[in-house]
């Protein structure tokens, strides 16, 4: 299966990012791995999970279908690792 073949299949709103999006972009949205939301955005379209199978291994899809942290969880990431980042005498 040529893993392009679905490029041009456009989604008229991607949640994330607020615009409209190529499946293109989508499969390769997380340093070269697709959107966690790929599926949900584009089976009405085509299936999804038959390419998915097809074109990624086993752990690739476990890795990119992971659930995304939230927002708030995110921040407090970001919160812990400014933290940890500043010099002892700062502290």
């Amino acid at each position: 299966m040529d893993i392009t073949q679905h490029d041009a299949v456009t989604h008229f709103w991607c949640p994330q990012l607020g615009q409209t999006l190529h499946f293109g972009y989508c499969r390769q949205a997380r340093d070269g791995l697709p959107c966690p939301r790929v599926v949900a955005c584009f089976s009405p379209h085509f299936d999804v999970e038959a390419f998915l199978a097809q074109c990624y291994t086993a752990e690739e899809r476990e890795r990119f279908l992971a659930p995304v942290p939230g927002r708030l969880e995110r921040l407090g990431q970001a919160l812990a690792a400014a933290g940890r980042a500043q010099p002892e005498d700062e502290a």
